[in-house]
């Protein structure tokens, strides 16, 4: 259905400079608070515990309940921009946000952060795909590489940025402040967007809501999610919880897709996914997020357990990964607007990831922080180049009027993309660690010459102590291979993605 607005996206190529500036940095700001909530919390939950009165299981539900709402709630997107507009939508969405955000900072108890969290992840959820709506309607058609490239770096900093950040909030002030940061960034963002940003996307005719669809939607999504979150915790299908969840989801995804395909006016457009563009852009975009925040799990775990450093020295080892990032995407905006070849550029990108990636397939316990910088430079490097072309290509052939709603697709394949990445890598780097620790565990033998070794090394004697020195080793060597599985997996599903884009249509030239 096409939509007429209120303003012209056409008249938008008229937009004066500084309002095109003020528009670019104020969504860029939105998209990155939001994205950075969902790693700035993960160093501060073992401080918010005790303030919680919880356990370490049931702290993550503070994660949880945040990326379960982001779920259900980005593929919504397209409707409730006919609804209200993008210029109403973002607005009321950072507002919310920035509420649940304060209203999270002074929560006492574990019901309270839930409750907030899940509703900050629900306001937070439009602010990703109407923000890129909102920059793909604004800029003319030969400027829309630049403008892409700024938002993919503020996608890309929030990650990035998040443990570090977390790190020295947490120790320096509370875990309160992670919240509270959110606030003045947040009001600066909403004041610019208040007077700057045009009104795109309302129809004179908007679909009716379809709240059967939204029930099996927001119940096939709550229990993929779940079952993501949970799954590790409870050693996925030998619980009993995690499998009749599995079957609960299963049905509600079935009845989803005959419900959308059956009426006029579904919750979310599969029909949409008849664009080959659109399907092979949001599955690549889904590795993507997988690669993303898998790495940004894998990363902290192994510098800070297994390496030894502090919260803030690991997030500024890691940040070069980031900057490998903006600089990509820096060039990945100015290639584009010069007529580049996506393809060729995710091909470049790729090969970057994939380089990088079998660096640190060579990482161990004794590496120095060289060995960190270098290999996250070039898979940062990589992801700029694969993420702003990647976006190019998926939204080739689809209308400007599909706009909204094929961008919450895009997004919701990044959020599942990267929960997917999360459970995945947190599974391997259990399981392959349990794996190795009963494979090095059978070749231990006490009158093997090089344990006999290892422990006159360390002035020991065969006893208790020795034996506990010698399993705390042979732990962290176990976690080691752990973690070289980890990358593994993260390496092919950055070849997954050029297999994917091989498939893809060419852009069209400006």
């Amino acid at each position: 259905m096409e939509m007429s607005t209120d303003a012209d996206p056409i008249g938008a190529e008229n937009l004066p400079t500084p309002h095109l500036l003020a528009i670019t940095i104020a969504v860029m700001t939105a998209i990155i608070l939001n994205v950075l909530d969902i790693t700035i919390v993960n160093v501060a939950l073992p401080h918010m515990e005790g303030s919680l009165h919880a356990n370490s299981n049931q702290i993550t539900w503070a994660l949880t309940t945040y990326m379960l709402a982001m779920v259900i709630v980005t593929p919504l997107t397209g409707l409730l921009v006919e609804r209200f507009g993008q210029r109403h939508l973002i607005l009321w969405s950072i507002a919310g946000f920035l509420l649940c955000s304060a209203l999270s900072g002074q929560s006492h108890s574990l019901p309270e952060i839930v409750l907030w969290r899940f509703l900050q992840g629900v306001f937070g959820a439009s602010l990703v795909p109407v923000g890129q709506a909102i920059l793909v309607q604004s800029y003319p058609r030969e400027k829309r590489g630049i403008a892409m490239a700024t938002l993919g770096m503020g996608t890309m900093l929030g990650p990035i940025i998040g443990p570090v950040l977390g790190g020295y909030l947490t120790e320096d002030l509370s875990w309160r402040w992670c919240f509270y940061v959110n606030l003045p960034i947040g009001v600066i963002a909403l004041l610019m967007l208040f007077f700057y940003v045009p009104d795109f996307g309302r129809s004179d005719h908007p679909r009716h809501l379809d709240f059967l669809g939204l029930f099996w939607m927001t119940l096939g999504l709550g229990g993929l999610q779940l079952i993501l979150s949970l799954g590790d915790q409870d050693d996925w299908f030998s619980s009993r919880f995690i499998v009749a969840t599995a079957v609960v989801a299963s049905l509600a995804f079935f009845l989803f897709v005959v419900r959308s395909l059956s009426v006029r006016d579904p919750v979310v457009d599969l029909r949409l996914l008849a664009d080959r563009s659109l399907t092979l852009g949001s599955l690549g975009i889904g590795l993507f997020g997988l690669a993303l925040y898998g790495t940004m799990v894998v990363l902290p775990i192994y510098l800070q357990s297994y390496m030894g450093y502090e919260p803030q020295t690991a997030g500024l080892v890691m940040a070069p990964q980031g900057i490998g990032s903006w600089i990509s995407m820096w060039l990945a905006g100015r290639l584009l607007n010069r007529g580049a070849s996506p393809r060729l550029m995710i091909i470049a990108g790729v090969s970057l990831g994939v380089l990088g990636t079998w660096l640190s397939l060579r990482y161990n316990l004794k590496i120095s922080p060289a060995w960190i910088v270098w290999p996250g430079v070039l898979r940062g490097l990589g992801m700029g180049l694969v993420s702003i072309p990647l976006f190019t290509l998926a939204f080739t052939t689809l209308s400007k009027a599909h706009t909204p709603a094929g961008s919450g697709i895009f997004n919701l394949m990044r959020n599942l993309g990267g929960s997917v990445g999360i459970a995945v890598v947190s599974t391997i780097l259990t399981e392959q660690a349990q794996v190795a620790w009963n494979q090095m565990g059978g070749h231990i033998n006490l009158f093997h010459s090089a344990l006999q070794s290892y422990l006159r090394a360390g002035g020991l004697t065969r006893g208790p102590l020795a034996w506990q020195i010698v399993g705390r080793e042979q732990g962290r060597q176990a976690a080691m291979l752990g973690i070289q599985d980890a990358f593994a997996f993260l390496l092919l599903s950055f070849v997954a993605i050029l297999l994917i884009v091989i498939g893809m249509r060419p852009a069209e030239r400006p």
